[in-house]
């Protein structure tokens, strides 16, 4: 798990692929519209970003960059990653530490 002070800036990354069960391949490709969004809540229960949308890279690749406050909560962090491909959706949870 990765570690981060306070006040740091938390770079979370995501890539949106798709399986192809004709040619059974994984292909990267872009979310459906207003995809993928990012939740991250605090080792106290409390949602830090609700939904929020990432920012595009490159095709299928996103991210989001998250800036703790100076006296964020110590503790584990959890969040996810919601997409969407034709109308149906996927989370990827992640999780980081803040000392």
């Amino acid at each position: 798990m990765r570690t981060y002070n306070k006040a740091d800036t938390v770079a979370v990354f995501a890539e949106n692929k798709t399986y192809n069960f004709t040619t059974e391949v994984w292909t990267t490709g872009d979310a459906d519209a207003n995809y993928p969004k990012i939740t991250i809540t605090d080792p106290d229960g409390t949602v830090k970003v609700d939904a929020a949308s990432m920012t595009k890279d490159t095709t299928g690749k996103y991210e989001y960059l998250y800036q703790l406050a100076t006296d964020a909560s110590k503790g584990e962090w959890i969040g996810y990653v919601q997409t969407a491909n034709n109308s149906k959706t996927d989370k990827k949870y992640f999780s980081f530490a803040v000392r």
